[in-house]
C-alpha cells in the first residue's frame, strides 16, 4: 500500500504544471514522497506499531532537504552545518514571496521548489496515514482534491486534461490495489464454476462495468460544463478573486491589484470585462487601484477606510490640489460588468470622477477616490458615472511651480532604492527647469525606443537588483515595470507620484458602445503637479509591438500636442547623450520567465535561485553531481534493499522471541523458520502439522542432531501455542531458532543459499505459502 500511494500522489505532479514553469522544479517533490513512502514501507515490514511511522518520515524530510537545497553549505553535500538552516530558511521565505507577488505561471526557482516539495512530502505522509494505517484508501481522494483545488483556484486557465486524467488514473490504482490487498486477506471469491468459459464471461462482465461506469463519467464531465455556462473552467478561479481580508476596524485591503494585472495580460485571452457608452469625445481610462507606497521592491496600495464619512451618498470628494468646481466639460458614462467576468469590489471609472449611481453600499477613498464596497458586489453590476475632464495644457504644466500641498509620503522611497537608479534619474533631468519638464523627459526615455515591450520579459539574475535590471541592463518589460520604474523616477526628481491601474478605454464597436477585454488591463503613473492636481502619464510604448491601445497624453510632448504622430508620441523624441543606450550592456542570456519573474519595481522581484545545487535563474536546477550520486547509490540500495529488509524482519521476530508471552515467542520463531524455508526454496506445507514439518525437515539432508532436536522443540512449542490452553514455555527460542536455520541453510545449495540472501521470496507475498480456496475436487 505505501507503494500504491506513492504512485497515486506522483501522478498528481503533474496538476501543478500549468502553474508553475521551468526545469526540475518535480524532482525534489517526487524525491521528498519517494522518501517518505520507503520510510513507511521498510518500517512496516517490521511488524511494529505504526505510530513511529511520521517520525520517522519527518526524520528523513528532514534528512533529504539538505542535499536538495543547500548542498554548498553541507559537508560532501549531505551532513547539515552551521550554514545550512539559515539557507532553507532564505530559500523558503523567497519562495513564499515569489507565490505571494508572482502570477501564474510562477518559475519553479529553488524556493517554489522547496515549498512544493514540503507540501507534497506533507501530503504523502498524510495520504499514508489513511490509506496504509487507517486503511481508508478512498479519502485520499480528498487530498488530491485539495491539490486539484491549487491551480483552479489561481489560475483561471483550469487544468491540463492530461494532468487530470494521470491523477485519476493514479487513484484508480491506489483503490484497484487496496481492494486486491483485501481479496488476499480475506480469501478469494468462490468460483461461479469449474468451467473456464463462465470465470471468462464472468470477468469480461465486469470489466464491461468498469468501462461504461468510466465512460459515463468522462462524458458527463466534458457536457456538463457546455450546457451550464456557469460551469466554465474558470469558475473557481473568478469564485475565489478579490476577497477582502480584515485589517482592524474599518479598514480594508483587497486582492494586490497587480497580482490581477499580470493575471489578465498573461492569461492570452481576450474575455470581455465591461462595456459601456459614453458622451465624452475621446474616453479616458478608466482606473480602479491607486498604488503609492513603494517598499523598493512592490508598489502597494494603502489601506482604505469603509466608515460612515466614506460612505457614497452625494457628489465624490474633490480631487487633490482643488478647493472648488473645475469648469472642464462633464461627461456621462454608463458601465455595465459582463455577466462572466468576476466581480469586482472596486469600481473601474474615468478619473475625474464627480458622482456614482450604483446599487449597493459604496465607499469613496478621498485621497485617491477610488470608489469601493465590503459587500459582495454581484456579476453582472451596471453603474452611472459622471466625470469631469481636466485636461491640462503644456504651458499650464510647465507653469506648476513646486508641489508644496502633496503629502511628503507621496516623495517617500526606501533608502535601499540603488543609487544608480538616482543617477540615471539625475542625467535625464539635469537639463529641465520645471517639474514638468522633469516628468517628460522621464516620459520620453521609456517611449524613446530604447525599450521592449513584452508580456514575458527574461528572469532577473540571481543577485540583481529589479529595478536596476530593467532600467539599465535588460530594457525589456509591459505596462507594471514602466509605471513603476517612472513613478519611483518622479519621486527622486522632487515630483509626488503614484501607479494607478485598470483598463485602457478599449475599442469601440459598431453600435456606438466602447468594448473593454482583459487585454486592456494596463498599469500608468500619475504625478502630481501644484494647481493642477494628478495627472496622467504614458510611459508604456504605444505602438503595434507595445501596448496597442495606450495612449500618450497629448500636454506631456511639450508642446501642447503639435509634433505629435497619432498615437500622442513624439516622432523623433530626443534622448540624452549621457543616456546609456540598448548596446552599453550585454542583453541577458537568462531564459525566458513568466511576467511575475520580470524586473519591475511592482513585479515580483525576488526571482531566485540556491546558490551551490540550485544555481540558475530560470528555475530550480538538478546539481551536476546528483544525478551520478543518485544514480550509483540507488543502485547499490536497490540490489542491497532486499536483503536489508529480510533482516530487519528477521530482526524484529528475533526481538519478539524474548519480553513476550510464551504463545508469541513460539508464533514468531515459527513464523521465521517458514520465511527461511521459502528463501531457501525448500518446500513449505500449510496442510501439515508442525511435528509433520519438523520431521520432513530433519529428514532434508544431513542435519546436524543439533538442528534436528531444535527443529523439534520449535515445532512443539508452535503445536503447544496453536492448542494448549495454557501454552508451554519453550526454553531458548533464540538458540533454537538459530540452531534450524543454521542446520536448514548449510544442507542447500550454494545458488539457493545466495539467492536466499540478495533475493528472499519471502518479501513477496505471492511466493508466500496460502491454503488452496478452491473447491474440494469430487468423487467421480
Amino acid at each position: 500500500m505505501p507503494t500504491a500511494t506513492l504512485v497515486s500522489l506522483v501522478a498528481a505532479v503533474p496538476l501543478l504544471g500549468t502553474i508553475v514553469t521551468g526545469p526540475g522544479w518535480w524532482f525534489p517533490a517526487v524525491l521528498m514522497m519517494v522518501g517518505v513512502a520507503a520510510a513507511s514501507a521498510l518500517y512496516r515490514l517490521t511488524g511494529w506499531s505504526a505510530t513511529a511511522v511520521p517520525f520517522l518520515q519527518i526524520f528523513v524530510m528532514a534528512v533529504l532537504l539538505t542535499p536538495l537545497f543547500a548542498a554548498h553549505t553541507a559537508v560532501l553535500g549531505l551532513i547539515p552545518t552551521s550554514g545550512t538552516f539559515p539557507e532553507l530558511v532564505r530559500l523558503l521565505e523567497r519562495g513564499i514571496d515569489a507565490v505571494n507577488t508572482g502570477t501564474p505561471p510562477v518559475t519553479g526557482t529553488a524556493g517554489v521548489a522547496l515549498i512544493i516539495a514540503v507540501a507534497f512530502a506533507v501530503i504523502a505522509m498524510a495520504a499514508d496515514f489513511l490509506a496504509v494505517t487507517a486503511r481508508c484508501p478512498g479519502m485520499v481522494g480528498g487530498l488530491l482534491i485539495a491539490l486539484l483545488m491549487v491551480p483552479l483556484v489561481v489560475d483561471d486557465g483550469g487544468v491540463a486534461p492530461g494532468a487530470a486524467l494521470s491523477a485519476a488514473v493514479g487513484f484508480l490504482v491506489l483503490l484497484s490495489v487496496d481492494m486486491w490487498l483485501r481479496g488476499r486477506e480475506w480469501g478469494l471469491p468462490v468460483p461461479d464454476g469449474r468451467d473456464p468459459s463462465v470465470r471468462f464471461l464472468v470477468g469480461l462482465r465486469r470489466a464491461a462495468v468498469a468501462a461504461v461506469s468510466v465512460t459515463a463519467a468522462v462524458l458527463l464531465t466534458l457536457t456538463v460544463p457546455l450546457a451550464v455556462p456557469s460551469l466554465r473552467s474558470d469558475v473557481i478561479h473568478q469564485a475565489a478573486d478579490g476577497t477582502y481580508i480584515g485589517n482592524g476596524p474599518g479598514v480594508i485591503t483587497t486582492t494586490h491589484p497587480l497580482v490581477s494585472l499580470r493575471s489578465n495580460l498573461a492569461s492570452g485571452s481576450d474575455r470581455t470585462v465591461l462595456t459601456y457608452t459614453t458622451d465624452a469625445e475621446e474616453p479616458d481610462y478608466l482606473r480602479m487601484y491607486v498604488l503609492d507606497e513603494f517598499d523598493g521592491v512592490n508598489w502597494a496600495m494603502s489601506p482604505v477606510d469603509a466608515d460612515d464619512d466614506s460612505r457614497i451618498e452625494d457628489d465624490l470628494p474633490l480631487s487633490a490640489g482643488w478647493s472648488g468646481e473645475p469648469d472642464g466639460p462633464t461627461a456621462t458614462t454608463r458601465i455595465s460588468m459582463d455577466s462572466d467576468a468576476p466581480s469586482l469590489d472596486f469600481l473601474p471609472m474615468p478619473y475625474w470622477p464627480r458622482s456614482v449611481d450604483v446599487a449597493g453600499e459604496w465607499y469613496a477613498d478621498p485621497g485617491s477616490l477610488m470608489v469601493f464596497t465590503t459587500d459582495s458586489p454581484r456579476t453582472g453590476l451596471s453603474f452611472t458615472v459622471e466625470s469631469t475632464s481636466v485636461t491640462p495644457s503644456a504651458d499650464e504644466l510647465a507653469a506648476a511651480g513646486q508641489a508644496w500641498s502633496a503629502p511628503g509620503s507621496l516623495l517617500a522611497l526606501p533608502d535601499d532604492v540603488d543609487p544608480r537608479v538616482a543617477e540615471l534619474t539625475e542625467t535625464l533631468t539635469e537639463d529641465a527647469d520645471s517639474p514638468y519638464e522633469r516628468a517628460v523627459a522621464l516620459q520620453e526615455h521609456f517611449t524613446g525606443g530604447g525599450f521592449d515591450y513584452d508580456l514575458t520579459p527574461p528572469a532577473v539574475p540571481e543577485g540583481a537588483d529589479p529595478l536596476v535590471h530593467f532600467l539599465l541592463e535588460d530594457r525589456v518589460g509591459y505596462c507594471e515595470q514602466f509605471a513603476g520604474a517612472m513613478a519611483v523616477m518622479a519621486r527622486q526628481a522632487d515630483i509626488p507620484s503614484r501607479v494607478a491601474t485598470g483598463y485602457t478605454a478599449g475599442q469601440r464597436m459598431g453600435d456606438g458602445r466602447w468594448a473593454v477585454t482583459t487585454g486592456n488591463a494596463h498599469a500608468w503613473p500619475e504625478l502630481y503637479f501644484e494647481g493642477v492636481g494628478w495627472v496622467r502619464f504614458e510611459p508604456t510604448p504605444a505602438s503595434a509591438d507595445g501596448q496597442g491601445t495606450a495612449t500618450v497624453p497629448d500636454y506631456t510632448d511639450g508642446t501642447g500636442g503639435d509634433a505629435t504622430d497619432g498615437t500622442g508620441r513624439d516622432e523623433e523624441p530626443e534622448r540624452p547623450e549621457t543616456e546609456p543606450g540598448p548596446d552599453d550592456e550585454p542583453e541577458s542570456d537568462e531564459p525566458t520567465d513568466a511576467p511575475e519573474a520580470s524586473a519591475t519595481p511592482g513585479g515580483e522581484g525576488t526571482d531566485e535561485s540556491a546558490a551551490g545545487p540550485a544555481s540558475g535563474s530560470g528555475g530550480w536546477t538538478v546539481p551536476v553531481w546528483l544525478p551520478v550520486a543518485a544514480a550509483v547509490l540507488g543502485g547499490l540500495a536497490l540490489v542491497a534493499l532486499p536483503a536489508l529488509v529480510r533482516t530487519a524482519v528477521r530482526g524484529s521476530r528475533t526481538a519478539a522471541l524474548t519480553g513476550g508471552s510464551p504463545a508469541a515467542a513460539a508464533h514468531a520463531a515459527w513464523r521465521e523458520l517458514r520465511d527461511t524455508c521459502v528463501d531457501l526454496g525448500v518446500t513449505w506445507d500449510l496442510t501439515e502439522s508442525p511435528r509433520a514439518t519438523a520431521a520432513r525437515l530433519a529428514a532434508r539432508g544431513p542435519l546436524p542432531e543439533e538442528a534436528r532436536a531444535a527443529l523439534w522443540r520449535l515445532a512443539l512449542g508452535e503445536e503447544s501455542a496453536r492448542y494448549a490452553p495454557e501454552p508451554a514455555v519453550v526454553r531458548e527460542p533464540r538458540e533454537d531458532l538459530r540452531a534450524a536455520r543454521a542446520g536448514l541453510v548449510a544442507a542447500s545449495g550454494r545458488g539457493d543459499r545466495f539467492r536466499a540472501v540478495l533475493l528472499p521470496r519471502s518479501l513477496a507475498p505471492w511466493r508466500r505459502p496460502r491454503p488452496d480456496l478452491g473447491p474440494a475436487p469430487t468423487a467421480a
